[in-house]
């Protein structure tokens, strides 16, 4: 049973980034923070999730060659957003996560909390050349955050941003600043070749996102020695988390890579689902 058409009618009643999991032998569900909703009355065999994935992948314009152990894909629907399906495999079925952007970048001082401490966040940032770590819970919080931030800083500074992601989410609109954003995958072959272009560039703020942990930080060791702003948008929960995260998966380098980070913003959530973020040392 294909169940895209229903999928993207829900999400296209949602006026905010909204994100919905399909996984066999469960309903489908919205994820919001660390809560989830179940949203039809319908309980998903393997073969409902490939039927929706594959319907979901037709609205691509790449080819449709066969869908493979995992794999992301994003396309836009007029009026409604950009949509991005990330999938992995559980015991031979797929479980799929369904992300709704919506084509406007939403105003920082609308989405956070600590709305006055947005210029003193700023300030701090722009002063810092090195890496700073921006962390959430989820994909949803640190990137909708960060590419709040960026738009933000595009319209009251002048220079240049370069953004690196798999795939795109938002599209920056030019201000004072010029933003070049390349898609790993389509505008650039991996994440390395794409960190050679920034440095070729010299653009005064690098924004990372949708990577895994350890191949950002071995991407932006590169640029350590650089004096640019490099952004790095990761999913953690703390800064704790983070660094045992770093201690995990590159134990031998911990050191080295926890003093690669210049600072961190950390991100939760209030009671009103509003982002309250915090700028700490690692």
């Amino acid at each position: 049973m294909n169940l895209a058409p229903e999928i993207l009618n829900f999400l296209g009643e949602r006026r905010e980034f909204t994100e919905v999991i399909l996984a066999p032998k469960a309903s489908p569900v919205e994820r919001r923070d660390r809560r989830i909703n179940k949203i039809m009355d319908v309980i998903l065999s393997p073969e409902d999730i490939r039927d929706t994935l594959i319907s979901l992948r037709a609205n691509t314009t790449t080819s449709l060659g066969p869908l493979g152990r995992e794999g992301l894909f994003s396309f836009g629907l007029p009026d409604v957003g950009r949509i991005r399906v990330t999938y992995l495999t559980q015991r031979g079925s797929y479980v799929v996560s369904i992300v709704k952007v919506p084509y406007e970048i939403p105003r920082l001082n609308t989405i956070v909390s600590n709305r006055s401490e947005i210029d003193s966040l700023l300030e701090t940032l722009l002063g810092t050349n090195g890496i700073v770590a921006v962390i959430g819970t989820s994909y949803v919080i640190h990137n909708l955050f960060s590419y709040s931030l960026l738009q933000e800083i595009c319209e009251r500074e002048s220079g240049l941003i370069y953004v690196l992601e798999r795939p795109i989410t938002y599209l920056i609109q030019h201000s004072n600043s010029i933003v070049i954003q390349r898609e790993v995958g389509v505008d650039v072959d991996t994440f390395d070749e794409g960190v050679e272009e920034a440095l070729f560039l010299n653009p005064e703020i690098i924004y990372i996102s949708d990577v895994m942990l350890k191949d950002a930080i071995r991407a932006v060791r590169r640029l350590f020695d650089v004096p640019i702003l490099t952004v790095m948008s990761v999913t953690a929960s703390s800064v704790e988390a983070l660094k045992r995260s770093i201690y995990v998966f590159l134990r031998e380098d911990y050191q080295d890579i926890t003093g690669l980070i210049a600072k961190v913003v950390e991100l939760s959530l209030d009671d009103r689902e509003k982002i309250k973020f915090t700028l700490k040392d690692i």
